[in-house]
């Protein structure tokens, strides 16, 4: 058979593009390194450098049943003004053809649980034409002899847009597929969604609750309008007050969010009286305020000094911590006992590492690794279906009122039903930010192993601070791949 077929193995944060093509040949062999309990990717692509091909499949083979489970999702380009961007992932029969220059890739995912045992675990990854065997690639998927704590999770809080979401979907069971976006992002992603899929005061929202992984939920702020009295609303609020103070752990992780970016001095009024309200029967509340300036009315006056009268979890935008005073701030507040989170959306742009789709993958992991830099508790996203303009299949700018550039912000998931899916299709984005919290977990641990200055200094290989890094993919590998090897030697020593 005639050997017209480029194929690759990439890591996750190089997105191959339709027409990517390297000039210094392929590359035989992929390699994982995954923690247990985790997940880790790499990508596998296929070009054709002369014709067409059609029935192509590929699969994975080798001892499937050893602990390590691998799965293929297929990457589907979204359109960028034009340039088309690898964005939704999902599963399909693994067949596909080949147009002259242009790859078909797959992500290849390892997933371990907390019985893997550590070592090496080789596959094939075979290539077939018409049922006959093109090529066998090697792929190893080295497991480290330690384990993502599933009882310690970053806290997270990503929002998601009903209102398009079942536009979308044309759906009459909404709580139902709600759920199932809620899960996707909780038990695919480590994320939490902003609001549990049920009330509070359901019994059916005690079993996430109780989840370890659901670090955080937003609790309904009800003021008074024609249907609800000022009595019945402060009633309601209480009731979900008295069932959380049952157990300390379901308290600690509720929060407000009822104020958005303030702007002048009229909107950190309402923080004050939302605060006062609150502080009137819920001594433990806790308000998350996203903010990105100092009020524009407030004659000199700073949004941190307005906010620490208030049981807070600071939330300013990523971009701020390039001011020193904002990091010392920050790392103030925490040695007080404050939770510190910081958010992105429309912007920050370059420099600043995001979730856009058009970035390339290493943004979207090196931003976690900049959080755990700056001691940054947890990450605020606004958004993951937001898709006001249409499907996020064909529009890639949901905020164009914002920017023209802004692509997949706010959509981070896919309808499925695009593809015959009742429910959701993550994204690579998805795939790459569930590694970098899988990678804050482990920075965490191989600080309590070799001490503070050791991983500094690691992500300072990396990232310096957040406007400067070094964007090469492959070093963020090398120094993820050392770290995970010396915790690994470590624990195995211990």
């Amino acid at each position: 058979m005639e050997k017209n077929l480029y194929v690759t193995f990439n890591s996750m944060e190089k997105k191959v593009l339709p027409k990517y093509y390297h000039t210094f040949g392929s590359i035989p062999n992929g390699v994982i390194y995954v923690a247990q309990n985790a997940t880790e990717g790499c990508q596998f692509s296929v070009l054709s450098k002369k014709g067409q091909y059609k029935n192509l499949k590929i699969e994975v083979v080798g001892d499937l049943d050893a602990g390590v489970k691998i799965e293929l999702l297929r990457e589907g380009y979204v359109s960028c003004e034009g340039a088309l961007y690898p964005d939704p992932v999902f599963k399909d029969d693994c067949c596909f053809d080949l147009d002259e220059f242009k790859n078909v890739t797959y992500l290849i995912n390892a997933s371990t649980t907390l019985e893997t045992a550590p070592g090496n675990y080789e596959f094939k990854v075979n290539l077939y034409i018409d049922g006959e065997l093109y090529g066998e690639y090697n792929l190893s998927v080295r497991v480290w002899n330690f384990a993502i704590n599933p009882e310690e999770y970053m806290d997270t809080s990503f929002g998601i847009d009903t209102k398009w979401l079942f536009m979308q979907h044309k759906t009459d069971d909404k709580e139902a597929m709600y759920k199932k976006y809620y899960d996707m992002l909780l038990e695919r992603y480590h994320i939490c969604g902003l609001h549990l899929p049920y009330d509070i005061l359901d019994p059916r929202a005690d079993e996430y609750l109780n989840d370890p992984r659901v670090t955080s939920f937003k609790l309904p702020y009800i003021v008074s309008d024609e249907q609800t009295s000022p009595e019945e609303a402060k009633q309601k609020m209480v009731d979900y007050y008295n069932k959380l103070k049952t157990n300390p752990k379901w308290l600690e992780k509720a929060m407000f969010y009822v104020v958005d970016e303030p702007l002048k001095m009229e909107d950190y009024e309402r923080i004050r009286e939302v605060c006062e309200n609150l502080e009137s029967f819920y001594p433990e509340y806790k308000l998350v305020v996203p903010y990105f300036m100092d009020p524009r009315d407030g004659e000199g006056k700073r949004a941190v000094d307005l906010l620490e009268k208030y049981n807070v979890i600071w939330c300013p935008k990523s971009c701020l911590f390039k001011d020193e005073w904002m990091k010392d701030y920050m790392a103030s507040r925490r040695e007080k006992g404050d939770l510190t989170w910081w958010y992105c959306c429309w912007e920050p742009q370059l420099p600043y590492a995001n979730l856009f789709i058009d970035m390339e993958g290493f943004y979207h992991r090196v931003l976690l690794w900049q959080q755990y830099s700056y001691g940054v508790n947890g990450f605020l996203y606004w958004q993951t279906t937001h898709w006001e303009c249409g499907s996020p299949w064909d529009y890639a700018n949901m905020v164009p009122w914002l920017s023209y550039y802004c692509f997949g912000d706010g959509t981070l998931l896919y309808n499925g039903d695009r593809i015959g899916v009742d429910g959701p299709v993550g994204s690579l984005r998805l795939e790459i930010v569930r590694s970098a919290i899988e990678d804050y977990h482990m920075l965490q641990m191989a600080e309590k192993a070799f001490g503070r200055e050791y991983v500094e200094e690691q992500i300072s290989r990396v990232t310096a601070n957040i406007r400067e890094y070094c964007d090469d993919h492959r070093l963020l590998t090398k120094v993820r791949t050392e770290i995970g090897q010396k915790l690994s030697e470590y624990y195995t020593n211990k």
